[in-house]
């Protein structure tokens, strides 16, 4: 369970930024930018060189389908196809987004996201609730491709006020839940299985007390699979250079068993690598999603901040297994965006990644698609 100082690398990004839905009902402002954007997951498409990007624009869930690449539509960036996909009336969402995909093939995808309730909880909230789909990419999805989840006290039944759930592979997703008055997101890491009668089981990090998120799952096959994310620290950091706030985890997951193992965290920590700014500052280090090769190497897109939050840097960690399953070292990449002191990197896919990249002294934000070159 321990974190490793490793050897350090600077990528550059072919990136499309800001990569964007700019069609009907794109999220603007009074200006007419389009700041209320985010780009939240990526995935191969159905072929060579095209991909799945997932987001939300303004109160719209979007999803791209298509290359990487520097052309424009009047629909927004890239040369494919952008596609709006809310959750249906029949749900009472007064906004949808999308975090999550696994590419079906055909047309097909699996989705996950979370919606804000048009209707306040007896707190008088608007809760956020998780939502999985099932079906074809369509600006018009049938209710009954969707199921509606929020997260559950196990004790107590208690209904969860925030649900997200952030990513989905091989029928499995993960996500995170908490309460009114427990904060964002130091809650409740869980997996959600659409097809159980008890879709929710706690990601077991073996009761340390720490706080624990759950950001991306990956189907290695036949009943495993691997989760990413972090875990908080809970203040024991003193701000000393090197001294980690919150680190990056893997685990794996059986899904026959339910057996958790091969627990490991990370913790970025050469800090004469990041921007000067942050060198002198103690780190967060959080995986935000998760792919593999196939063949023993994982990447997780990771995001690194310093500790007030106030500035961060977009990485990669990778990871391969030993040869007795456990994960080993990681080998970080800090993505070279000079002109951006604040980026993070939010999903992979092979050398595809997502994020956000903000510039300038007015700190305009700017959604990223690139591919590592």
């Amino acid at each position: 369970m321990s974190s490793h100082k490793n050897e350090t690398r600077k990528a550059r990004l072919d990136m499309g930024s800001p990569f964007l839905y700019t069609g009907a009902a794109a999220g603007t402002n009074s200006s007419g930018l389009y700041d209320d954007f985010g780009l939240q997951g990526i995935k191969g498409g159905d072929s060579q060189g095209t991909y799945l990007i997932t987001g939300t624009s303004g109160s719209n869930g979007v999803i791209y389908n298509g290359p990487i690449d520097h052309a424009m539509t009047t629909s927004g960036s890239g040369s494919g196809t952008w596609t709006v996909m809310n959750v249906p009336s029949g749900f009472n969402a007064s906004s949808s987004s999308i975090y999550g995909v696994d590419n079906l093939g055909g047309g097909n995808v699996d989705l996950v996201g979370s919606y804000v309730s048009a209707t306040a909880d007896s707190d008088g909230q608007f809760p956020r609730i998780g939502f999985y789909y099932n079906g074809p990419i369509t600006d018009r999805p049938r209710a009954e491709n969707y199921l509606s989840y929020q997260g559950q006290d196990p004790v107590t039944g208690q209904l969860a006020t925030f649900t997200y759930i952030h990513s989905i592979s091989g029928g499995l997703a993960v996500g995170n839940y908490d309460f009114l008055g427990d904060g964002n997101p130091a809650g409740n890491a869980f997996i959600y299985n659409p097809a159980s009668s008890n879709p929710q089981t706690a990601v077991d990090y073996g009761g340390d007390g720490k706080t624990h998120t759950a950001y991306g799952i990956w189907f290695n096959g036949g009943s495993s699979y691997t989760i990413a994310g972090g875990e908080g620290l809970n203040g024991s950091g003193d701000g000393r250079i090197g001294d980690p706030l919150s680190k990056g985890t893997l685990i794996d997951y059986d899904s026959v068993t339910g057996a958790f193992r091969n627990y490991r965290s990370y913790s970025f920590t050469k800090t004469e690598d990041l921007p000067k700014a942050m060198q002198r500052q103690a780190v967060v280090t959080h995986f935000e999603g998760i792919w593999t090769n196939g063949k023993g190497t994982y990447k997780l897109p990771a995001t690194i901040a310093t500790a007030d939050g106030e500035l961060t840097a977009a990485a990669l960690a990778t990871v391969k297994r030993n040869k007795d399953g456990s994960f080993g070292k990681a080998r970080w990449t800090l993505f070279d965006l000079p002109a951006a002191p604040i980026t993070t990197n939010d999903s992979v896919f092979g050398d595809a990644n997502v994020g956000v990249a903000i510039y300038g002294e007015n700190g305009i934000a700017s959604n990223y698609a690139g591919l590592i070159v």
